[in-house]
């Protein structure tokens, strides 16, 4: 396939990587690619190359860019991905000079600033539980539980269907209208990484060892964690998070700069949260990231099974 093209394998020749099996048409091919199989393995961890994680591609559907196989999720993603390829695809960013240690200094320092806004480092390290619901701008309902440290529950809800995702430290999996089936770990990744854009779960995670902090501006502050880096603008007066910028994917999964404008703090239970986010892809409006806030539970009782698998 990285020629462009496919060649009978032949099952003598085999190797398995990740959740593929890849078959070759002869011992030379097998022998290449366990030299460098991160180079010709399917790409992106199996992910649709136009949509990103956790959306998963058929390796019927595949197209080489640049000598890489890419999959697809649908023959459409596949044709607008083979027209435009690079607005797709996420370019390593290019090597920047480290943070100074007087940048380092003052970015904790902001970050300090807005913990302290928050509700404190000590109420956010105390935490058990936190549930949120919240409407989108495109009329999707979002219901987030999480059950501190490591268990978390999704729930997309739209029209016509409900997509819920689970993550324990024993099991993750997904359910679509209450049918479940197993979460591929690239997808669990994805989750992951996308839920550090809470600012509950971002301030949370400042103890890590792996957590980089240092000052990008007067008031901002850029945040980094393996495969996550994002900026966030702090209000002089008042230390509250005013907005977050990073790259993202926007409609139709073009990549962008996102950014989330936080507004309407309201203390709960010693929290000070924001209640409604604004955000824009490239300088638009982007309804699914623009949410007005329903409810929000802190340490409220969280039903053991909503974490558990349905019956078959």
């Amino acid at each position: 396939l990285s020629q462009g093209k496919e060649a009978q394998g032949d099952l003598k020749y085999k190797v398995t990587r990740g959740k593929f099996q890849y078959i070759f048409a002869n011992a030379e091919n097998k022998a290449a690619f366990e030299k460098e199989p991160a180079r010709y393995e399917i790409q992106l961890d199996g992910a649709c190359a136009r949509m990103g994680a956790p959306t998963t591609g058929n390796p019927d559907l595949y197209f080489v860019h640049n000598g890489r196989i890419y999959i697809f999720g649908s023959e459409e993603c596949q044709t607008l991905f083979k027209a435009a390829p690079e607005k797709y695809l996420e370019v390593p960013p290019a090597p920047k000079s480290p943070p100074t240690e007087e940048m380092v200094k003052r970015g904790q320092e902001l970050l300090a600033k807005a913990v302290e806004a928050f509700g404190g480092g000590s109420k956010l390290d105390q935490l058990v539980s936190f549930q949120k619901t919240d409407l989108r701008g495109n009329q999707v309902k979002n219901i987030l539980t999480l059950a501190f440290p490591d268990s978390l529950r999704q729930e997309s809800v739209r029209p016509n269907f409900t997509l819920v995702s689970v993550i324990t430290p024993s099991d993750a999996f997904v359910m679509v209208n209450n049918g479940a089936r197993p979460m591929p770990e690239g997808n669990r990744a994805a989750i992951y990484k996308e839920l550090y854009h809470e600012l509950v779960v971002l301030f949370r995670a400042r103890t890590r060892s792996d957590f980089k902090v240092s000052a990008s501006g007067n008031e901002s502050i850029d945040v980094e964690l393996p495969g996550f880096t994002s900026t966030l603008s702090i209000d002089a007066g008042s230390g509250r998070v005013v907005s977050q910028t990073y790259k993202g994917r926007g409609p139709g999964g073009v990549l962008g700069q996102i950014v989330i404008n936080y507004s309407d703090y309201r203390t709960l239970d010693g929290l000070s949260l924001p209640f409604k986010t604004t955000a824009t892809f490239d300088g638009e409006p982007f309804a699914p990231l623009s949410a007005t806030i329903e409810t929000i539970k802190i340490n409220g009782q969280i039903d053991p099974s909503s974490f558990k698998k349905p019956a078959e």
